[in-house]
């Protein structure tokens, strides 16, 4: 392999959904997969990892969605609480492959879950770029956010190892010639990596 290309969220840092709610001191008044549904069917969260509204009009959105002014401070807070620390034994899986060729990050995320990733994250700082929805202004598993990827990287995606936790997102990598392997633990990928890495 001549490149590594890794997802963010569940596979280099986890991801605590469920911490959002209590935050904004909602818990007990919606459910984790209410406020999910509700994200969902309003097509604010796409947007917000689109680029195409900043955090102030996703604050006010929000606001609307749930019906309660929410103090823009507290929301940014909540917002941020739900990237959690990074997993166990990456930052060391990531260093072994940056010895071997660069690393790269791909990651369907917004401004403050990124930074929130970079203060919680050493192995963030081990990789060459990182390849961000709001920015491409494209979303996994478009096949283009691959494509645009690939080229800015400028090596060949079947030189490229790809790892991501969602099947949907690895389906699509493989489509335009991405080596990828869906994420399940560090030690799983700790395996896979095992012959390219030694």
């Amino acid at each position: 392999m001549k490149a590594f290309l890794f997802d963010l969220g569940s596979v280099i840092v986890d991801v605590h959904l469920e911490n959002f709610l209590p935050a904004l001191g909602l818990d007990g008044q919606v459910s984790v997969d209410e406020a999910i549904a509700k994200y969902e069917s309003s097509g604010i969260n796409s947007e917000f990892e689109l680029g195409r509204i900043s955090f102030d009009e996703f604050h006010e959105r929000s606001c609307r969605l749930f019906e309660i002014e929410f103090e823009k401070t507290r929301f940014l807070s909540a917002w941020k609480a739900i990237i959690g620390d990074e997993k166990p034994g990456i930052f060391e899986l990531i260093q072994r492959c940056a010895q071997h060729a660069p690393v790269y990050l791909l990651s369907n995320t917004n401004k403050p879950h990124f930074e929130e990733a970079l203060r919680l994250s050493p192995a963030l700082q081990l990789m060459k770029h990182f390849f961000l929805s709001y920015e491409l202004q494209l979303l996994k598993p478009d096949p283009r956010i691959y494509t645009e990827t690939i080229d800015r990287i400028g090596i060949a995606g079947d030189q490229i190892f790809f790892t991501d936790d969602r099947e949907d997102n690895i389906e699509s990598a493989k489509q335009v010639g991405l080596q990828a392997v869906r994420f399940r633990n560090v030690e799983q990928l700790k395996t896979v990596l095992q012959n390219i890495l030694d």
